[in-house]
């Protein structure tokens, strides 16, 4: 009888030092259960101005998975994407404040609203009402163009004449109208080119004369698609003059001018961000070799191709210096 107390007694003491004190690796219903839907897909507010208010959405599920909401603006076609893995959607998840995943910007406008799971076929639809687009900036960037009361005649151009500027409406990648640049030149590198002195800038004001805290930010409309090779063939340079002795001119032999250039290497809107104190001193650069800011006379943007390669196209749109980042970081 003792023999068989202790064999019981063995036992359950094997079998408690078996027990776990919690499940190891995934729930089984998360892995093969189905999926239901517990609380229907909603949106906090069917509207929000992001002016200065914020929107989040809300679900719930009978298990963990992947999802996916998907913001399409109707009229922009600009689209912001949460992606999460929860039994849950909800403030801490899915907040929106009316960024964007990809350009152009959102706007004022009626958008669709998709939530998908990538591992199950269900997909439930909503819609949402933008009454004010979000504004981009910390409060201390200064706005050179957005192109909406059309090309300004301050600033000096010259475009091959095979070759063109002009402002169109629509597909913008900032509220509705933007400038078109391309064309084709067999002579020359030299599509066109266009000065932005900074006392006709949308926006007036002093940047900053830290370099390190200064971003320039352009839009640009990228279609490398059209060269005969299916490569880029658009070649993008940014200069920058700096008035050192501020007597209102730039003088090459004793003040500084920046650069920076690119290839135009993708298609659709873009934001191109720079820091200041990235910017190259240009060979023929004539000043202290001090970046400074805070001194900027004008920028020079240039749209430039291969002669040989024929067609060339960069648009441009929402032309901004922002302040500790880039303007998309804000």
């Amino acid at each position: 009888m003792k023999k068989l107390t202790y064999l019981f007694l063995l036992l359950a003491a094997l079998f408690i030092s078996c027990e776990k004190d919690g499940i190891e690796g995934p729930n089984l219903n998360d892995l093969f259960g189905e999926l239901n839907i517990i609380e229907n897909f909603m949106i906090v507010g069917d509207s929000a101005s992001f002016t200065s208010e914020s929107a989040y959405f809300t679900a719930k599920f009978s298990k963990i998975v992947d999802w996916k909401i998907s913001i399409t603006g109707l009229s922009s076609g600009a689209e912001k994407i949460i992606i999460g893995k929860s039994n849950e959607i909800n403030a801490t998840n899915s907040l929106w404040r009316g960024e964007v995943s990809l350009l152009p910007f959102f706007k004022e406008e009626n958008c669709s609203v998709l939530l998908t799971f990538p591992m199950h076929s269900d997909t439930i639809s909503n819609s949402f009402v933008i009454n004010g687009a979000k504004n981009y900036g910390n409060g201390s960037e200064l706005v050179v163009s957005d192109f909406e009361n059309g090309f300004n005649p301050n600033f000096t151009n010259f475009f091959q004449s095979t070759c063109l500027k002009k402002i169109e409406t629509g597909d913008a990648g900032q509220s509705d109208r933007f400038l078109v640049q391309e064309g084709t030149c067999d002579w020359d590198w030299l599509i066109g080119y266009i000065d932005y002195p900074a006392s006709h800038w949308l926006q007036q004001g002093t940047l900053n004369a830290n370099p390190d805290n200064v971003y320039f930010n352009m839009m640009i409309k990228g279609d490398s698609t059209l060269s005969p090779t299916n490569e880029a063939n658009s070649l993008f340079k940014l200069e920058f003059y700096e008035d050192e002795n501020q007597d209102g001119y730039y003088d090459q032999n004793t003040e500084d001018r920046l650069e920076v250039e690119f290839d135009v290497n993708w298609n659709g809107w873009k934001m191109y961000s720079v820091k200041y104190s990235d910017l190259i001193l240009a060979w023929n650069s004539g000043g202290n070799a001090i970046r400074e800011p805070n001194k900027i006379l004008k920028f020079r943007t240039l749209l430039l191709a291969n002669p040989a390669s024929g067609f060339a196209k960069a648009d441009v749109d929402y032309i901004v210096w922002s302040e500790g980042s880039p303007i998309l970081n804000q």
